[in-house]
């Protein structure tokens, strides 16, 4: 972590507070430089959303019959077992609080027009991950009957359009002309209008087709679980215009970069670069040295120093606490003789002076701006070894201050001294004030028995008086 503080590099990008189209983060790898880059495009999730008209309630059956539900987002996949009578309502909340679901979220939009819209929309974003729905329910029509596909519309459909693109068309085979110029079959656009005369002649009536539509549809008894799905010839999931899910694309320098998210990690080397809106215009971004993150941490080393130093210049003056104590007088010795030592294996700075640090008669440390600017200048690569390498200031300060505040350190060598002798001294005390207390007590004993003593010769001298005065 300590390391980062001098290896690291500074993007400055250009664009306003508030508009910012771009983050970067760079690691120690970054090379300086300048780039130009354009967000052509965000990286976005897919959204599908049910055709008008086929729901009108969150009441909606969605399925007469137990079924499964599968929902797909490129290489992200998870289901749900919808069981019969399921309501709209109900798939809505079972979709949303799936465990395995991955990042679907399922809402019903009601346009105030009858309409009720089911949409689900996807995290998973880039080009292919579009969500998909199918089902693993079976489609029936009214009578229960299973539908299938009609293989043989398929088929001709086939043969048709492989036997439009096998015609050959001669320029001379004019429409509505009736020579066959180039001897190579019937004219391709009279053949059209033939085909669809006949059709117009044997076509049913709209009546006829609207009941053999309701016996195609899903929808012609109720609801059904194709209508909550993209897949199959009835699904009733559509993804609308634009709602596909699709990668973000920038441009460095002219080359266009694709993602399938927004924070493109490995487009430069160095540089995490994260899309946060398309731009009209190109940004430019200049890779550096952090100068500033280095500078204010020697400058926070420093204050930290001259705090330590003034606390233990104040704990050792006269008649201070630690005053004479031979351990401070080491420890003061030792910083900064551990200051002055090489340290790294730079060839261009030896010690901390070199980056513009001074030191006072006091002990007291110092920072020279102008000459860390020129150590910038002249080695940026070597500041990390000289501070924070193996054999960096910080692990050579480490070790000595483990001398004295590790568990086995001076410090709790001098704090177990200090306990034992005030817990002596307690003893001391408290036996002194016990031959106090004694003492005080024979005092008492004898002060009271001489005023006794002399009630008693007071009152013989009272007497004596008395007789001498007779006499």
């Amino acid at each position: 972590m300590m390391m980062r503080l001098f290896t690291g590099r500074d993007a400055k990008i250009d664009q306003k507070e508030g508009e910012e189209v771009i983050a970067i983060t760079t690691d120690s790898t970054a090379s300086n430089g300048s780039y130009a880059i354009d967000v052509n495009q965000l990286a976005k999730g897919s959204r599908v959303m049910s055709a008008p008209g086929v729901f009108s309630s969150a009441d909606d059956v969605v399925s007469n019959e137990e079924a499964q539900l599968i929902f797909k987002a490129g290489s992200h996949e998870f289901s749900i077992n919808v069981a019969a009578g399921t309501t709209l309502s109900e798939l809505r909340n079972q979709i949303n609080t799936s465990e395995d679901n991955f990042g679907v979220s399922a809402n019903l939009v009601d346009d105030g027009s009858g309409n009720l819209f089911f949409t689900l929309t996807s995290s998973i974003q880039g080009a292919g991950n579009t969500l998909k729905i199918s089902n693993t329910a079976v489609a029936r029509d009214e009578d229960g009957n299973i539908i299938k596909d009609n293989p043989t519309i398929e088929e001709s459909d086939d043969t048709s359009s492989e036997d439009a693109s096998t015609d050959e068309i001669d320029e001379l085979d004019l429409e509505g002309d009736d020579v066959d110029f180039a001897n190579d079959g019937p004219i391709p656009a009279d053949e059209e209008k033939n085909r669809l005369a006949a059709d117009d002649e044997s076509s049913p009536d709209s009546d006829e087709l609207d009941k053999a539509d309701s016996n195609l549809s899903p929808f012609a008894s109720g609801i059904t679980l194709d209508s909550v799905s993209t897949e199959g010839a009835f699904a009733g999931l559509y993804t609308p215009l634009g709602e596909e899910a699709r990668d973000a694309v920038i441009t460095v320098d002219g080359i266009q970069i694709r993602n399938d998210t927004n924070t493109f990690d490995e487009a430069v080397a160095g540089l995490s670069i994260e899309a946060l809106a398309p731009t009209n215009k190109t940004t430019k971004v200049d890779i550096s040295f952090d100068q500033k993150t280095v500078q204010e941490t020697i400058e926070q080393f420093i204050s930290s120093y001259n705090e330590m130093v003034g606390l233990l210049n104040a704990s050792s003056q006269k008649g201070a606490v630690l005053n004479g104590n031979s351990m401070i007088r080491n420890l003061q010795a030792s910083l900064s003789t551990q200051l002055m030592s090489g340290h790294g294996d730079s060839s261009t700075f030896t010690s901390i002076f070199d980056l513009g640090v001074k030191m006072d008669n006091q002990g007291q440390l110092s920072f020279d701006s102008t000459k860390f600017n020129n150590a910038m200048k002249r080695g940026y690569s070597e500041i990390a070894p000289l501070m924070s390498g193996d054999n960096g200031l910080a692990q050579s300060l480490e070790n000595l201050l483990d001398n004295y505040t590790g568990p086995r350190g001076m410090t709790n060598t001098l704090k177990d001294s200090i306990s034992r002798s005030i817990d002596s001294t307690e003893e001391t005390l408290e036996a002194y004030e016990s031959r106090m207390a004694k003492y005080e007590e024979s005092l008492r004993t004898k002060f009271t028995s001489l005023d006794s003593r002399l009630a008693e010769m007071n009152a013989q001298g009272g007497y004596l008086n008395s007789v001498l005065a007779k006499m």
